[in-house]
């Protein structure tokens, strides 16, 4: 028996699928409503690749968040720009001068997109490209999670001309909108792609701010199992317990509970695509990191310093550095960012 239950669905930020501009200022400048009025925040993603007359093809990979810190909505937006030849290969990589960093100026535009053009520019965009999307060589899980999205969309959309398409366009865009209530936290998205009807997502984790805590290192960890549930389209159809045994890393199960949720957002919308499904808030290195951010701002709304700790936690994974804005001294930049020196910082 189905379990149906009516849950609120956000509003997509851009809604524009072919004027460029309109894009960038959107999802830069945007104005969104959040559900949760106390501690708002969400997380909106988004690729769009056009055919030019040319024959190349220009793709915008973007995200933004927004949220509340010391009693103030910050936004932050993060776009990039790949031309693709007819041939396949990637002729340019580029950060868009909208880059607005989680970190600062420690969030150098100009070496995360020598990073960028490092790794793509004059690279054949095939399927061997997967091995290159690495937060450790993008330096930056921002890039990491664009890029990934990207991928995804250029294979979908090639999939559409190898079955007899002739759009010169492909569209996706997603959000997540996370609002708490009686002690649980939910996290509502909507997906949309050209052409197709747009999907809403609920996860529900149950009594989640009394069996999750932080250690003193900033990262989460689960005192009592949590029930956690998807919906797509208000149907319930995927449930889990989610615990942690002694000494386990509490991200395997959250990740495993949002493979299977992943995979039934792709059936629903792609059942013939078989590469993995990266383009979606819901991909568990990306949701993951917004469950940690959700649960510690609420957690902790009084104490900022302890709410960019816990961020910072989330940018290094078993305690190294991941991206470029969780480095904590010159030492680890020397030893873990390769080109990177206190000059990017100007």
């Amino acid at each position: 028996m189905l379990t149906e239950r009516k849950f609120p669905v956000p509003k997509l930020i851009v809604k524009e699928q072919l004027d460029k501009e309109i894009i960038r200022r959107k999802v830069a400048y945007g104005n969104y409503t959040c559900m949760d009025k106390i501690v708002p925040m969400i997380r909106a993603r988004g690729t769009n690749l056009q055919v030019d007359e040319s024959g190349d093809l220009r793709i915008i990979g973007w995200q933004r968040d927004i949220t509340r810190m010391r009693k103030q909505d910050v936004s932050l937006s993060f776009m990039i720009h790949l031309t693709v030849s007819p041939e396949g290969m990637i002729k340019e990589a580029l950060v868009d001068d909208m880059f607005n960093g989680g970190k600062g100026v420690l969030c150098s535009k100009d070496y995360l997109e020598s990073k960028l053009k490092e790794e793509l520019e004059g690279q054949l965009f095939d399927r061997r490209l997967v091995s290159r999307l690495r937060f450790d060589k993008f330096k930056c899980f921002h890039i990491f999670e664009i890029m990934s999205g990207i991928y995804s969309s250029y294979f979908m959309y090639k999939n559409e001309l190898q079955e007899g398409s002739t759009e010169r366009l492909f569209y996706e865009e997603d959000i997540v909108d996370i609002y708490a209530s009686e002690g649980n936290l939910y996290l509502a998205g909507l997906q949309e792609f050209k052409g197709k009807e747009p999907v809403s997502y609920m996860v529900v984790l149950y009594d989640v701010f009394n069996n999750i805590t932080f250690d003193e290192d900033g990262y989460m960890k689960l005192k009592s199992p949590v029930q956690a549930e998807f919906y797509l389209n208000d149907v319930l159809v995927h449930s889990n317990e989610l615990y942690q045994k002694e000494k386990d890393y509490i991200f395997i199960r959250v990740q495993k509970f949002l493979f299977v949720c992943v995979e039934k957002l792709k059936v629903s919308l792609f059942p013939e695509f078989t590469d993995k499904m990266m383009n979606t808030n819901l991909a568990p290195s990306a949701f993951i990191g917004i469950i940690m951010q959700a649960i510690g701002i609420r957690s902790f709304a009084n104490n900022f310093n302890y709410i960019q700790y816990i961020m910072t936690a989330m940018q290094r994974p078993r305690k190294m550095p991941g991206c470029i804005g969780a480095i904590l001294n010159e030492e680890e930049a020397a030893c873990h960012f390769e080109g990177f020196d206190l000059s990017y910082l100007n």
